[in-house]
């Protein structure tokens, strides 16, 4: 046995040096046999043996050059040895031709017949007219036509300057402006950045009315029979929508006396711009205030959140111009469209039948002509942990049926013209369309020409430019407690007149079962609001701040601000609305 405590004992190697050349000293007899490649010290050396590569002459393959086609673009290199026959390549003989088989990668597929092209440089004939050719009807070179279009220029550079001009990179960079200036003494409290925004969730349960207020009419039938051949003229109305933001509302004024729980007040339109937040695209804000356990979200006189934008989420939005009489910036569209949601929603109601909750708006005494017939409603939904929110909302009309169950019949009202068990809350919206032909229109199909055969279509395509939209207007019906609404088609009377309009067609949903649709989730929205009450609520200290959405980015931004921050703002914005209302007269 040997001995485990004696030391390993390691005996060198004998190594052959060779200094007249490479290789052992003197030939072996079991060296001998093995073949030898011819090399150079100046050679690469890759791989053994690669499996991949194709076969001479495969796929265009040239072993000379290692490229496509044998075509040499570098200098002439002389691989050393190249002249020497090759002792490394396989041969079989006849017997081992039974016994194994190739796989054949080629192309199994028969060549169709097409056009070759013409020697001597010419790439070919095409039919060419007048202009880039030598005559109509005539058929003349590719190269030499294409030249004389081109003013002589060579055929590969005219062909190059055609996929610059419609490639991907050649779409124009569109820099928006944000809807607020940012203040040099502005600080970023936080940013949310989409992506994350579209990951929340959370599940309310069902809100409670703390009051109702106003009056509305019924919703008039006649126009769900209105077609492209049997159209009706939107007419002009003088009823005015009292624009109130939170924090002026004397109804929740009076409700933020009361309470000891941590207490959110907003307004549906406000609600909804937040809880779709992710699907917009142009800049908007609000200003949120905190006062002890209360916290308002508002916005600002003359905030385009007011306003009603057209194609936001379109592929080739509308374009600013500065052409005097551009009527299809993105400015004057959402003017456009605002106008003919107050003008709409008023003309779709009766006066005979009417659903009274309260006989004065709680708004009246902010407008100083009539308020326009609408019903308020407000309402609270628990946010948990000792939050609520407590939201102010808008209902257009009601609508009488009088077959059928209701599952969520109109609260009972003061009086009505007709049953509260068959009455159902509506909100109305009204699509416009300016020119199908025109920038910006994001590829919707005419209207007159489709809107009756092709209905699914045009809602589809609707629902792809206008998504923010419709989402929004879609949560302010699901926050109102609205059971159904109803989506007009409006067109204007010509592609040039924004100031006379038809009502093509209109269209039922239901807000729960649209949302669905437009794949928009309403847990989604409510996580937003969530969150966001949440970072208000730990983080933030008494005071003002804003939040933005970034023109240009799909990101939001919470800034703190002073006190006084609007005091400027406001009276620019007097100015821009007094400069309106003169270009209106």
């Amino acid at each position: 046995m040997a001995d485990s405590t004696a030391p390993f004992r390691f005996t060198l190697p004998t190594v052959s040096d060779n200094p007249n050349g490479w290789g052992p000293v003197k030939e072996s007899e079991e060296l001998s046999k093995i073949p030898y490649a011819p090399y150079s010290k100046s050679d690469r050396l890759g791989k053994i043996a690669d499996w991949t590569a194709p076969a001479e002459g495969q796929y265009g393959y040239d072993r000379r050059d290692d490229r496509q086609g044998g075509r040499r673009y570098g200098r002439t290199q002389e691989v050393f040895g190249s002249g020497t026959a090759s002792a490394f390549a396989y041969t079989h003989t006849a017997e081992d031709e039974q016994s194994f088989s190739v796989v054949d990668r080629g192309s199994t597929a028969q060549k169709k017949p097409g056009f070759k092209p013409a020697r001597g440089g010419r790439a070919g004939a095409v039919r060419t007219g007048g202009a880039g050719g030598a005559g109509g009807g005539t058929w003349q070179a590719a190269g030499r036509g294409a030249a004389a279009g081109r003013g002589g220029r060579d055929d590969r550079r005219g062909q190059q300057g055609q996929r610059r001009r419609y490639g991907y990179n050649d779409k124009q960079t569109r820099t928006r402006d944000s809807s607020i200036v940012i203040g040099s003494e502005w600080k970023v409290v936080e940013e949310l950045d989409f992506p994350r925004l579209n990951k929340l969730n959370y599940n309310v349960e069902e809100p409670e009315d703390l009051s109702i207020y106003g009056s509305t009419g019924y919703y008039d039938k006649a126009y769900d029979r209105v077609s492209t051949k049997q159209e009706k003229t939107l007419q002009n109305t003088n009823a005015d929508y009292p624009n109130v933001t939170t924090s002026d509302d004397p109804v929740i004024q009076d409700l933020s006396k009361d309470g000891e729980d941590f207490n959110v007040y907003a307004t549906d339109t406000i609600l909804a711009a937040l809880m779709c937040a992710s699907r917009s695209v142009y800049s908007w804000d609000i200003v949120v205030t905190k006062a002890g356990d209360k916290l308002y979200l508002d916005k600002r006189d003359g905030s385009n959140l007011d306003l009603v934008n057209v194609n936001e989420n379109a592929a080739d939005p509308p374009m600013e111009s500065t052409e005097k009489d551009a009527i299809n910036t993105p400015i004057q569209l959402a003017i456009e469209a605002s106008n003919i949601q107050r003008n709409l929603a008023q003309q779709v109601v009766r006066d005979n039948e009417k659903i009274v909750y309260s006989d004065e708006s709680p708004l009246s005494d902010f407008s100083p002509e009539p308020c326009a017939p609408a019903i308020y409603r407000y309402r609270q939904w628990s946010l948990g942990e000792g939050t609520n929110l407590i939201v102010r909302t808008q209902v257009d009309a009601a609508l009488h049926q009088p077959t059928g169950t209701i599952p969520d019949p109109a609260p009972e009202p003061q009086s009505s013209a007709h049953p509260s068990e068959e009455t159902l809350l509506v909100n109305v919206r009204g699509l416009n369309e300016f020119d199908s032909r025109a920038a910006g229109s994001g590829g919707a199909p005419d209207w007159r020409q489709k809107l009756d055969s092709q209905r699914g279509a045009v809602m589809a395509t609707e629902i792809k430019n206008n998504s923010n939209k419709l989402a929004r207007w879609t949560v302010e019906s699901v926050l109102g407690g609205v059971n159904m609404m109803r989506l007009a088609f409006v067109s204007r009377v010509g592609p040039k007149n924004t100031r006379a309009h038809v009502v093509l067609g209109t269209a039922s949903v239901k807000p729960k079962e649209f949302a669905a649709q437009m794949n928009y989730s309403l847990g989604n929205g409510w996580g937003i609001v969530k969150t966001f009450v949440e970072l208000c609520k730990g983080r933030l200290g008494d005071g003002k701040y804003v939040l933005v959405k970034d023109p240009n980015k799909p990101v939001l931004r919470l800034y703190s601000v002073p006190a006084n921050a609007f005091d400027v703002v406001d009276d620019l914005e007097d100015e821009v609305d007094a400069e309106i209302d003169e270009e209106e007269l």
